[in-house]
């Protein structure tokens, strides 16, 4: 059973999903910027968010760590609740 981030997004009309299967790491790489790195062999197996500033350096990285312990020990029946980020999320590319 393939497990989603559901999160709010400024400027999304409705809640972007984010496939949590095969995230290898998660890594808030600036203030600003938390990316996903996942297992595969493509070239294109990072998604960076873009978030308002974070103090402290690590608060969204450990959320979504924390979320993603969570939703892969919950049901298949659970497979995307919707999450609510510690800080606004504004944007999300793939590289």
């Amino acid at each position: 059973m393939i497990k989603y981030f559901l999160y709010p997004q400024t400027g999304a009309p409705v809640p972007v999903l984010l496939n949590a299967n095969n995230v290898e790491s998660i890594e808030q790489t600036s203030t600003t910027e938390t990316s996903f790195f996942y297992a595969g062999a493509a070239a294109a197996d990072k998604v960076t968010i873009t978030h308002a500033a974070d103090a402290s350096g690590v608060a969204v990285q450990n959320f979504f760590i924390s979320a993603l312990g969570t939703l892969m020990s919950t049901s298949y029946t659970n497979a995307a609740p919707l999450l609510a980020p510690p800080i606004e999320i504004t944007g999300l590319t793939w590289s």
